[in-house]
């Protein structure tokens, strides 16, 4: 049963995850972290729960109607009287089960919310500390937990009279059947047997009760997996074995893609060489991110066209596409381990010259050196060992590894100082060759850097 349950919990985590990795950006965009990693742990237990407990009340039902029917085969009548009261409990368990399901969703929101609420204390928990706000967080997430205790509590409280409930019933059903077979005199040997059928009969219908209650208030965690899948779904089938698009430059043709919620781009048309280094200026908000992520295929625009070396882009040239492409946010997206790891969390395979070279190009040399154990330095959770400007040059360093066809910057050079940024910013006009590089940058001294300047305007490109 272990076996089988931890199965059945690793594959649906694996289609979870498989699903989300296959997911357009638009609706992964939109989603709660805390959602998602509450559905990976807690909730995937659970459903794993679920299916534990529909197997064993069918097993145990199926051992409950072979009592019945051996017992209906000695005395008919009387085994009728049983069968009836305890079909008139299991019906009151099942009439039951709305209220037990809601319980169960309640917890799986409460759990959601409590990961959210340890998310949030984490990433906040510089902040509180620097102006003593730290009671704000523990006040919230120990409210979160007493309403979970209280709907486990209820749970409890439902489940433990219930059972009561049921054997008690259980017990008048048995004493009736004893009393109405002396009454009618039925011979001694069957009215034993009776008996003893009776008395294995409760066990299995005492587990009928209970798996069936823990199913429900189970099920919640299985249905908010799959309601998760199936908003992340598009389409069925694998996805598209990648194709490589053709060289020549990239065009975005009259494309226009406007969030639901505000801002976008719209008809907007340009061409990018291959090895142009092209700066994108604009104030916040203004659709500079829907650009890239047009460019990078995060989007899919919702008229126009996008085309490379002059070939219209599909879902299979999208995926070779990305295979070319290297991402730098501002934001870097770093993880408690090595140096090293950071680097190579895309490909293990990159040799010692590789890395020196991509460190050098950044900027990261006198960091590395620093560092007690080089590239071997565990640098903390998202990096907080390091500065804002060393984070931004691992990012980069792990950018250029990549060897990409097209680099993006997205402010990704912000923490770093004006002069170090200069210095970076020409070593990469330096390569030879040059990837295409899209920069963002609220710095006019950067976009200065750029062959050009593409201006994004409340949605509006226009060559500077």
């Amino acid at each position: 049963m272990a076996r089988l349950q931890g199965g059945f919990v690793e594959t649906l985590r694996n289609h979870l995850l498989a699903t989300l990795a296959a997911a357009p950006w638009s609706r992964i965009v939109s989603l709660r972290h805390a959602r998602i990693t509450n559905l990976i742990g807690t909730e995937m237990q659970r459903a794993g729960a679920s299916a534990q407990f529909l197997i064993q009340g069918s097993v145990a039902l199926v051992m409950l109607i072979v009592q019945a029917a051996l017992a209906f085969s000695l005395a008919p009548a009387f085994a009728a009287v049983a069968i009836f009261a305890l079909t008139v409990g299991g019906l009151a368990v099942i009439g039951a089960s709305g209220r037990t399901r809601d319980l169960g969703g309640d917890v799986v929101r409460q759990n959601q919310a409590m990961m959210g609420s340890a998310a949030t204390f984490l990433g906040g928990l510089k902040t509180a500390a620097a102006q003593n706000a730290q009671q704000s967080f523990v006040a919230e997430f120990a409210a979160i937990q007493s309403a979970l205790k209280d709907r486990q509590l209820v749970y409890a409280r439902r489940s433990s009279r219930s059972r009561s409930v049921f054997a008690l019933a259980s017990s008048v059903a048995g004493a009736a059947v004893v009393f109405g077979g002396v009454a009618y005199g039925m011979s001694a040997p069957v009215l034993i047997a009776l008996i003893l059928i009776f008395v294995r009969m409760a066990g299995p219908a005492q587990q009928v009760q209970m798996m069936t209650q823990n199913f429900f208030f189970s099920l919640p965690s299985f249905e908010a997996v799959r309601q998760m899948e199936a908003e992340l779904t598009v389409q069925d089938g694998p996805a598209p074995l990648a194709s490589p698009p053709p060289p020549g430059p990239v065009e975005l043709c009259d494309v226009s893609y406007l969030h639901p919620g505000g801002g976008g781009v719209k008809h907007a048309s340009l061409a990018i060489s291959p090895g142009e280094f092209i700066g994108i200026g604009g104030p916040s908000g203004a659709g500079k991110t829907t650009l890239i992520d047009l460019l990078i295929g995060l989007l899919t625009p919702q008229s126009g066209e996008m085309r490379i070396g002059g070939t219209l882009v599909d879902a299979a040239m999208l995926r070779g596409w990305r295979d070319g492409i290297a991402y730098v946010p501002q934001d870097g997206f770093l993880f408690h381990d090595t140096v090293r790891r950071n680097l190579l969390w895309h490909d293990d395979r990159v040799d010692d010259a590789r890395i020196a070279a991509a460190i050098r190009l950044a900027g990261a040399e006198d960091l590395i050196a620093k560092l007690p154990d080089g590239l071997d330095t565990v640098i903390g959770e998202r990096g907080a060992m390091l500065s804002g400007g060393e984070r931004q040059r691992i990012g980069l360093a792990r950018a250029l590894i990549r060897l990409p066809r097209l680099l993006i910057l997205d402010e990704a050079a912000n923490a770093i100082d004006a002069e170090g940024e200069a210095a970076l910013l020409d070593r990469l006009r330096s390569l030879d060759p040059r990837p295409t590089i899209l920069m963002i940058s609220h710095r006019a001294e950067s976009i200065a850097r750029c062959d050009r300047t593409i201006i994004v305007d409340r949605g509006t490109v226009t060559a500077a």
